[in-house]
């Protein structure tokens, strides 16, 4: 049996047919007649400028502003109209202005019916094109450059908490608020977004309360948020897309973490969506589900509703390679179909299903993870058949673990959260550091798997036989055997496993009955066949505003250097080991300071960028590292720096506690553990050499730690 033969009931809604083209002066006559030559059209006055009927944008580039609170131009209570900006760009600000500084509305279409916008450029807002409580609106052939994006405070060093995302509160339009779009859908139905593209902003594409919207040859890439967010958002159609390095939060060789951004994300019952053959490679998360507040936090059933995930979504033949955190993620979800898509090269998990219930994983090519190449924790009735599990530190792990807020909280008041019921089956697993992780997990079914161990790395450990009690771990080694007896690499504890017999779970022969989609749109996906060369995570590089778009020739953004005036000072270091109990700088300060007599390493550094004085990959670095290790150690750095006296910022990035003294005052502190965040504190110095001293500890977990001076004018 082989997955290329899997076939699908799923039809795509048919393409909506636009009606007449989009037209700004106005045109008279029927609508076939050609328009009128247009006027020029005064954009001083304040106040939208309002759209009735059909109209054309005069050619070339228009700068023009909207009021505070005001769109620029207003499509409102319109159908059956277009708006066609063929030749022209419209712009709210001149190109290379800095995106946090970008504000206001391009066009706002409300309460229409059957509208089309095409053609043209569009930038210089915080949201080029908002459409709200209308039907049938067309918006294709559209190029967006230049549109809000929060300036980003990690360094290539460092990671700043600021930069976080909030995704999971939209009920209110917080996304459009804070974050702002290229496009962005209210309440609509039925709409069409194609063929268009945008570079230079953070989000792409906002639904929040959508239904119906056919999304296809889209070019979203680059972003430093979310190529396409859903929120609230069904039954669409999202096909041959490109959500290409929509990232932040990465630094490679130094931290991964996303930051909440992904190629394309679904939150809060955003459910029967179909998202197949799109391209979203090198993001945080190449696709993000969470089920949100109401499920995970109870809040529809406080308000007497029934809570749904992001359920029963089809995601077939996606490329989502080189996620910077996890290739496929779902929280919180049911009944979602990942098949045949390309998961490979993650930093962390090519799929997560964490409190996944009847997710069916089929036919998927899942390489060389560094974490886990499948992992469900929590799940119940799930499939993982026919993938390719090839190179990852480790192929798959199914498991229970505690979590008291999630199962004795309002989530396990609704579902069931035990670890059980996995149909596992027909996976090819090859060269894996370890094939299997099982963990308190119950009625497990493995069938017809390749292996390639003896057993002599198969650790079994409260192991049982289910619904037998008199069979044994051999029994249980046996059902593990692969087709040609391997056993898999690994370990299994207080699990359960049962006899395959023979049959296959109703979720697969569901999958094995599917049509592939019938696709909209024709643009070619894979980066390869596109004559792209991507490479791996290493090509993510990041701006002050976002991912480099290194293909398109730009150049590549300068690397600002940490540290301002102390980037060559000189740091006398030396780092030693503490204990909570003994020695915890919290409490026993003088204690943990008489430490430093006896280093682990001690070192002269040019600045500090690191909690190991250089750059942990530097030599220098990496050998220091290995002689302190990642928690429970302490530094203390003195340097001289020689200053013209003046107003001066001290910034410090620290991941856990961080003291500088200079002259013998304290100049900043956030002596606590906390995850990485910057402080800053306005020094007053005078002329000539200024004695500085650092303290720093780590306790486990993250760590960072750059000390900059830069003078204030």
């Amino acid at each position: 049996m082989s997955i290329d033969r899997l076939k699908s009931s799923f039809l795509l809604p048919r393409a909506f047919c636009p009606g007449i083209l989009l037209l700004l002066a106005a045109c008279a006559g029927s609508k076939n007649s050609p328009p009128l030559p247009i006027q020029v059209i005064d954009w001083t006055p304040a106040g939208p400028h309002a759209l009735q009927g059909s109209t054309r944008l005069t050619p070339g580039s228009h700068l023009v502003s909207s009021s505070e609170g005001q769109p620029c131009l207003l499509i409102e209570n319109q159908s059956g109209v277009s708006f066609d900006l063929a030749g022209a760009e419209l712009r709210g600000a001149a190109p290379g202005e800095d995106l946090d500084a970008l504000t206001g509305i391009g066009i706002l279409v409300r309460n229409c019916q059957d509208v089309t916008i095409k053609g043209g450029s569009l930038g210089g807002w915080k949201t080029c094109i908002l459409v709200e409580d209308s039907s049938g609106v067309v918006l294709e052939d559209l190029s967006f450059d230049g549109w809000h994006g929060m300036r980003l405070l990690s360094s290539s060093v460092a990671e700043d908490e600021a930069d976080w995302l909030s995704p999971y509160e939209n009920d209110q339009g917080q996304w459009q608020e804070h974050y702002g779009a290229a496009i962005s859908l209210t309440s609509t139905t039925q709409s069409i977004i194609r063929r268009c593209r945008g570079r230079h902003g953070q989000n792409g594409i906002l639904f929040s309360a959508v239904e119906g919207a056919s999304v296809y040859d889209n070019d979203f890439s680059f972003m430093s948020g979310w190529g396409l967010a859903l929120w609230r958002s069904s039954k669409n159609t999202i096909t041959r897309n490109l959500f290409d390095f929509c990232v932040r939060g990465h630094s490679h060789g130094t931290y991964w973490s996303g930051q909440y951004s992904a190629g394309i994300l679904l939150i809060e019952s955003s459910c029967e969506n179909v998202v197949a053959f799109n391209s979203a490679t090198h993001g945080g998360a190449g696709v993000f589900l969470h089920g949100g507040s109401d499920l995970a936090h109870g809040l529809a059933r406080d308000r007497g509703a029934i809570a749904k995930g992001c359920d029963n979504n089809v995601f077939w033949g996606n490329d989502l390679r080189h996620a910077v955190v996890n290739c496929f993620e779902e929280n919180f979800c049911t009944g979602n179909l990942i098949v045949q898509s390309r998961l490979s090269g993650s930093h962390q998990h090519g799929v997560w299903g964490d409190y996944s219930s009847s997710l069916a994983v089929v036919g998927n090519e899942i390489h060389d993870t560094r974490g886990i190449g499948v992992s469900i924790d929590h799940g119940q009735d799930c499939v993982v058949a026919d993938n390719d599990l090839a190179r990852n530190d480790l192929a798959l792990k199914l498991s229970w673990e505690e979590d008291p807020k999630m199962v004795d909280g309002p989530l396990g008041d609704q579902r069931d959260t035990a670890s059980r019921d996995h149909w596992i089956g027909l996976n090819r697993f090859r060269s894996n550091d370890q094939d299997l992780l099982l963990r308190k997990s119950s009625g497990i079914v493995f069938a017809n798997n390749d292996f390639e161990g003896d057993g002599e790395d198969l650790n079994l450990e409260q192991v049982s036989a289910a619904l037998d009690e008199t069979l044994n771990q051999a029994t249980v080694r046996a059902w593990l055997q692969g087709t040609d007896g391997e056993l898999p690499r690994g370990s299994l504890s207080e699990t359960s496993l049962i006899p395959h017999d023979g049959r296959q779970p109703e979720l697969l022969r569901r999958v094995l009955k599917m049509q592939t989609p019938v696709l909209l749109g024709s643009q070619v996906i894979i980066a390869e066949e596109r004559g792209v060369e991507y490479g791996g995570l290493e090509s993510i590089v990041m701006g002050s505003f976002g991912p480099w778009d290194f293909p398109s020739g730009e150049e590549r953004p300068p690397q600002r250097r940490p540290g301002g005036l102390l980037a060559d000072a000189s740091f006398d270091c030396r780092w030693f080991s503490w204990s909570e109990a003994e020695s915890d700088p919290r409490g026993r300060l003088e204690v943990w300071r008489a430490l430093a007599e006896t280093p682990l390493a001690q070192a002269t550094c040019l600045g500090l960028v690191s909690p190991y004085g250089n750059a942990a990959e530097t030599t220098k670095g990496t050998a220091t590292r290995a002689a302190v290790g990642l928690d429970h150690f302490g530094l203390i750095a003195h340097a001289r720096v020689q200053t013209q006296g003046g107003k001066y910022l001290l910034r410090v990035t620290s991941d856990d506690g961080v003291r500088v003294m200079i002259d013998g005052k304290l100049a900043y502190e956030d002596w606590t553990w906390h995850a990485t965040r910057t402080g800053e504190a306005v020094l007053d110095l005078s002329p000539g050499v200024h004695d500085l001293v650092l303290e720093y500890f780590q306790i486990d977990g993250t760590l960072a730690l750059i000390v900059e001076l830069e003078a204030m004018f």
